[in-house]
């Protein structure tokens, strides 16, 4: 329960930062207070006629207040819609297809299956549905995820621009910001949802769910436990819609794909989440480190992950899923980057 409240805290404070910085950033200049004081009220009048006409333009003279009103409103209104379109189209990306590409990644990358036989061994298991499995936690992870990326990225590539940047360059930072953040919901929900995975045929962990991975993962490791590799985490997310966004931005505009309109987004989603599959050890030796934690095994250092999959395996061990994990990519990425474009936010 703290731990939930913890996060919680946690997400309103990163979302409230953001909201305020970008409210202080769109009041104009000329709606300071110093700056609109009318020269009537500096005057001072004696006459009672001259109070008179003083209060008549008094209210003109603080039509600031309303102008702050309306950009005060104009702001909430975006942010609100930003946390709505992120969290529906993450949710919708997730329902869709994200889940079972996932589910089949984190198979894939634990075992050394490949892709197909990953994903008949989940059926053969528990059927189908199996492919879904977690949906419910997923379904709350994903609306959090989509929310809070899509403010953050949003919002600061709104104000990259503002600075004069390039949108090639307000998309990269746009991206890296909103995947940082993400990472905060990502950790603990991405190690219950690998533990979920990848301990299922494990003795003694068959019949986990989300509530038995958390309390035993506490009890071993304390609060900080739900957050081990939330370094690779970070850095996977920033590095995937850093990546994503960047890479779609320019097949948008270097390459001009956007004239040929909806085909010509949806590629440029295609390729953004295609060369975002760079960093994919990352997310190899994210899904080993906390498959570890979960079970109750000991962890290496990020380095030592590494060097262990390299001397095993060869270099081609880092790059387990990379194939589900590509096709995940580009779904996100049209939901996420391309949507958004469209929409022009």
């Amino acid at each position: 329960m703290f731990s939930k409240s913890l996060l919680y805290v946690t997400l309103l404070s990163v979302v409230a930062s953001i909201a305020c910085a970008h409210f202080q950033s769109t009041i104009p200049a000329s709606a300071s207070w110093g700056a609109r004081i009318p020269s009537s009220l500096a005057a001072a009048p004696s006459s009672y006629g001259r109070r008179k006409s003083t209060r008549k333009q008094y209210p003109d003279s603080l039509s600031f207040l309303n102008d702050g009103q309306q950009v005060q409103q104009c702001v909430s209104t975006s942010l609100v819609k930003d946390l709505l379109y992120g969290a529906f189209l993450r949710v919708a990306s997730d329902l869709s297809l994200g889940t079972p590409l996932e589910s089949i990644k984190c198979r894939v990358t634990g075992t050394g299956d490949g892709p197909i036989q990953a994903t008949k061994s989940i059926i053969n298991e528990a059927g189908i549905w199996a492919l879904w499995a977690g949906t419910p936690s997923r379904t709350m992870e994903g609306s959090l995820l989509g929310a809070i990326y899509l403010l953050g990225a949003t919002l600061t590539k709104a104000q990259v621009k503002r600075m004069g940047a390039s949108p090639t360059m307000a998309a990269l930072c746009g991206g890296l910001v909103g995947g940082v953040a993400q990472s905060i919901v990502m950790t603990p929900a991405g190690m219950v949802f690998t533990s979920l995975n990848l301990n299922r045929k494990t003795q003694g962990y068959e019949n986990d769910n989300a509530w038995t991975v958390t309390k035993r993962i506490i009890q071993k490791k304390g609060i900080l436990g739900m957050y081990a590799g939330i370094g690779p985490m970070a850095l996977r997310q920033a590095t995937n819609w850093a990546s994503r966004s960047c890479f779609t931005e320019i097949a948008r505009t270097t390459f001009k794909m956007s004239q040929y309109g909806m085909i010509g987004e949806i590629g440029s989603g295609v390729i953004g989440g295609v060369g975002s599959c760079w960093n994919t050890p990352i997310e190899t030796i994210r899904v080993l480190m906390q498959a570890d934690v979960s079970a109750g095994r000991p962890t290496k250092t990020f380095g030592g992950y590494w060097d262990a999959i390299v001397d095993e395996q060869g270099y081609e061990g880092l790059f387990r899923g990379v194939t589900p994990r590509a096709v995940q990519a580009v779904w996100q990425t049209v939901f996420m980057v391309v949507v958004p474009n469209i929409l022009g936010m």
